[in-house]
């Protein structure tokens, strides 16, 4: 059976490339009906922090990466590094050092080829000569971070080891060590690193922020993962979007790739705006309210049905639930300001003051605002007798209500924002003409 793991430290935020590595972990494991662990790798006692590890796992819960088990916590396993690292001892294949008072256990280093079957890059030797003597257990009885990796890995039952490339140099010393302990190693692939847009490392300035950060944005788990699986992986065919089953089923070690993959946020933006259309108008629903309950972001008051057909209405126009608040901004409150580009091009029409104030008073009578056909047909005629074109109308009504020159269908929105809006709106802008 094939057994894999992801293998976080506790000392920061998960970030894209971590997350990218538990998924191809995570997908391998379900596509051949094996089992996902979870290792908490928490022995640097200076950096490791317990919000840390539960920021991790939350991250991964969210993104719908489930392991099996309870996660293995290396700093409960003290003793278990000790008695294999005395094994070495007695063997004469390691040794102790002792300074100030204090015993470390350092591994005694062969010189010679080691030879790695990667997965990805098909055979690598490295030359040990260039390696130094490798402690195991550091002064402070904790374990290194090479040592309690292998000691963990065999007692795990670990098949197969993914993770980046830069653990590539880490690996020999690891088969070292068990080949001294006379354990088999995993088999390992070694994923190329994902770079910024510009070819760089990846950095925060190319868009590389924490999954929490994504979350926070108003990103779907779905959209996130969906776009981390293409950084690495080349799925048959041309398709791009993708849901978690479909993922597993089409997921091969065999399909990765070798080159860095560039991280691209509007594509990850792109796709997410993909998955939010995909989903049923009930769950969309109730994964944006989900989002904004709790936050500032939006007007207290805000009735949840005036909330809803303005989470509908947009539906199409947003790629994050946070994007609502940008561009839908002018439906919770009036327009501060007209945008001047708008105001110069679509304010020049003659009479247009008498002609926005003939429509104001066509769309007064009226009880409320929810026909949309009605609407149209009022703005229409209304054009018709000043032998005018529609849009002579419309684009000032836009901008009265929205103080911008696009936004969703003029109709659709008028009976989103009530008649009381609508025509206080249409009156101030009459008002400045």
């Amino acid at each position: 059976m094939v057994v894999v793991r992801f293998a976080p430290s506790p000392t920061g935020h998960l970030h894209v490339g971590g997350a990218r590595t538990a998924l191809f972990n995570f997908l391998y494991a379900q596509n051949q009906k094996g089992k996902f662990l979870l290792r908490i790798e928490d022995t640097d006692r200076e950096r490791s922090q317990p919000e840390f590890e539960k920021e991790i796992l939350d991250s991964l819960t969210w993104l719908g990466l489930a392991w099996e088990g309870t996660p293995l916590r290396q700093s409960e396993r003290l003793s278990v590094y000790q008695k294999e690292a005395e094994e070495l001892l007695s063997k004469g294949l390691a040794f102790e050092e002792i300074k100030e008072g204090k015993r470390a256990i350092v591994f005694r280093t062969p010189k010679r080829e080691v030879r790695l079957t990667d997965g990805l890059r098909g055979e690598v030797s490295f030359n040990t000569e260039l390696f130094e003597n490798l402690v195991i257990i550091k002064s402070d009885g904790f374990p290194t971070y090479h040592w309690a990796c292998v000691v963990d890995d065999h007692e795990m039952g670990i098949t197969h080891v993914i993770r980046g490339e830069d653990h590539l140099t880490n690996t020999p010393k690891q088969m070292l060590l068990q080949e001294a302990l006379g354990w088999k190693p995993p088999k390992y692939v070694h994923l190329p690193l994902i770079l910024g847009s510009d070819g760089s490392p990846l950095s925060k300035r190319h868009g590389a922020v924490a999954v929490t950060q994504y979350q926070k944005e108003g990103f779907l788990p779905e959209g996130l993962m969906n776009y981390l699986a293409l950084l690495g992986w080349g799925p048959e065919g041309n398709q791009e979007f993708f849901n978690l089953p479909e993922l597993i089923k089409k997921f091969s070690l065999k399909r990765l790739i070798r080159s860095g993959a560039r991280f691209d946020p509007e594509k990850l933006r792109w796709i997410n705006a993909q998955h939010l259309r995909g989903l049923s108008e009930e769950d969309y629903l109730k994964r944006v309210k989900a989002y904004f309950q709790g936050t500032d972001l939006l007007p207290a008051g805000l009735s949840e049905e005036r909330f809803k057909s303005v989470a509908l209405l947009f539906r199409t126009r947003i790629q994050t639930f946070k994007d609502l608040v940008g561009e839908a901004g002018y439906c919770f409150r009036d327009p501060e300001a007209y945008d001047l580009e708008t105001m110069n091009r679509t304010l020049a029409s003659p009479r247009l003051r008498e002609k926005l104030s003939d429509l104001k008073h066509s769309f007064e009578p009226l009880p409320d605002f929810e026909d949309v056909v009605k609407l149209e047909t009022l703005l229409r005629e209304c054009a018709t007798k000043h032998g005018a074109e529609a849009r002579e109308l419309i684009h000032p009504l836009r901008l009265a209500l929205t103080g911008k020159d696009v936004s969703p269908g003029i109709f659709e929105l008028m009976k989103v924002l009530g008649k009381d809006a609508s025509l206080r709106r249409l009156n101030q802008l009459i008002g400045r003409l």
